[in-house]
């Protein structure tokens, strides 16, 4: 299950309670903060929508901060810079600081950037990668309602960056402009869909209560409580899970600041050793065949990187007969079968996860290839067909999309399923009534049918919507 809460084309969301560690004396915390009589819990998340030509899209964000309604100095709720990559999100919130914010009502929310890099597909085909040029990097939005935060325990902010909007690219030229919604809210009083988050990463400790990874985006560790709620792929246990191996937590915010997690998924083959494994996650570009057609590598673009793998703007792969391939339980969930992912369903536009031993810079000999979700932005090409939950329509791509470059895609055949979650205030009944032309965000699993056609498995759909106007910039 991915997380759940969508805002718009190219959305950057902080899940937040409240509260500044400037002003409370806290740190950056990957647990719950110790209970404090005049302030609540909060965790900040980061999440996107994706833009058609974007392979990857890096953003430092050197401060947040949150404005009174009193008229008061701004409370600063980020206690360090990070550097979170964008595209690889989609409807999934990934945390990116756990801590306490004062007790009082908030009702505007300032956030500067301090760096900006894009990896894109250019007008020739190519794979380009830019330093964007920051034409206003601080903006402020207002908090429409205000966020109250007291008692009632821990509380919600999703500041959203609509990418689309922000990058602008003309030729080699780039320039990042924020464009923001804010929405914020009790935890308590919240759906389970929009508390849920995710984060991909290595372990740093495990035991049979608790698990803390660091995220292989922003290098942040976070802890996870461990009960009953939590789920295992088949085999797996927490037992079984070693130190250093490449995981994936699907967790849910608690209204006592802490995270649970509901599902966790290895991304590494078992690691005895305890050592840190190398790996990353990001979307393939090309591949390579040998003579006889079978595939020996592929090149992608990390999104995420995983122990002392490559940093650099591509990743080449080398597959063999040893590599084994998996599927998340969540794509299982929506309908694939575990072994539908093979090499020979390796195709540029793809997003994989990827884990093994690091080469020379920019290699890896992949151990394991796993498939990863991804999100896709397009209209519908006509009404959905079907009834609830199994609906199934017809996606149409954006002449500049990757998937149009790379494969000649004009339009992407999309199935539903009980286990598919809708977004933004979005229903099934809903998104039945959507007329042709209607804009969508799908995030879920590409593979190809037995066909040889483009198949997208969807674990959420949101309808995308224009973010708000800046009501000042810095």
């Amino acid at each position: 299950m991915e997380t759940k809460t969508k805002l718009q084309k190219y959305v950057l969301n902080f899940m937040g309670m409240a509260g500044l560690c400037t002003l409370l004396g806290c740190g950056s915390s990957s647990t719950a903060p110790s209970s404090m009589t005049s302030a609540a819990p909060m965790v900040m998340t980061v999440s996107d929508a994706p833009l058609s030509n974007i392979l990857a899209a890096k953003v430092t964000i050197s401060s947040v901060s949150l404005g009174t309604a009193s008229g008061s100095s701004k409370v600063s709720v980020l206690t360090q810079p990070v550097t979170v990559e964008l595209s690889s999100l989609g409807a999934v919130q990934e945390p990116i600081e756990i801590t306490n914010l004062a007790f009082g009502t908030y009702n505007s929310v300032t956030i500067a950037v301090s760096a900006a890099q894009v990896t894109y597909i250019n007008s020739s085909g190519q794979v380009t990668t830019a330093t964007a040029t920051l034409s206003q990097p601080s903006v402020t939005v207002a908090l429409t309602p205000s966020l109250t935060v007291n008692s009632q325990g821990e509380v919600q902010l999703r500041m959203a960056f609509n990418l689309a909007q922000s990058f602008s690219i003309s030729g080699s030229t780039v320039t990042f402009t924020p464009a923001i919604n804010t929405t914020g809210a009790q935890v308590s009083s919240e759906n389970s869909g929009e508390r849920q988050l995710e984060v991909s990463g290595q372990v740093m400790s495990i035991s049979s209560s608790s698990i803390t990874v660091q995220s292989g985006d922003s290098g942040k560790q976070f802890a996870f409580t461990i009960n009953s709620s939590t789920k295992f792929p088949n085999g797996v246990t927490a037992g079984s899970i070693q130190t250093g191996s490449i995981v994936q937590v699907e967790g849910q915010t608690q209204t006592d600041g802490s995270l649970l997690a509901l599902m966790i998924t290895p991304e590494s083959n078992e690691n005895s050793s305890g050592q840190q494994e190398d790996g990353a996650k990001g979307v393939i570009v090309s591949v390579t065949k040998s003579s006889s057609g079978a595939i020996t590598s592929f090149s992608m673009v990390p999104q995420e990187s995983f122990g002392s793998s490559s940093t650099s703007t591509a990743l080449n792969v080398a597959v063999s007969s040893s590599t084994t391939y998996g599927i998340p339980e969540d794509a299982q969930q929506v309908g694939l079968v575990a072994t539908v992912f093979t090499t020979a369903e390796i195709f540029p536009g793809q997003s994989v996860v990827v884990s093994g031993t690091a080469g020379s810079s920019g290699t890896l000999d992949a151990q394991q290839v796993t498939l990863a979700a991804e999100s896709i932005v397009g209209t519908l090409v006509a009404t959905p067909q079907g009834t609830s939950p199994n609906f199934t329509f017809s996606l149409g791509l954006a002449a500049t999309s990757y998937l149009t470059t790379y494969d000649s895609l004009t339009s992407l055949n999309v199935s539903t399923s009980q286990a598919t979650e809708y977004g933004n205030g979005m229903t099934a009944s809903s998104f039945a009534a959507l007329a042709a032309g209607a804009s969508v965000e799908t995030h879920g699993y590409l593979i190809k049918d037995t066909s040889g056609h483009f198949a997208l498995y969807a674990t959420e759909i949101s309808q995308v919507e224009a973010p708000e106007t800046p009501e000042s910039g810095g």
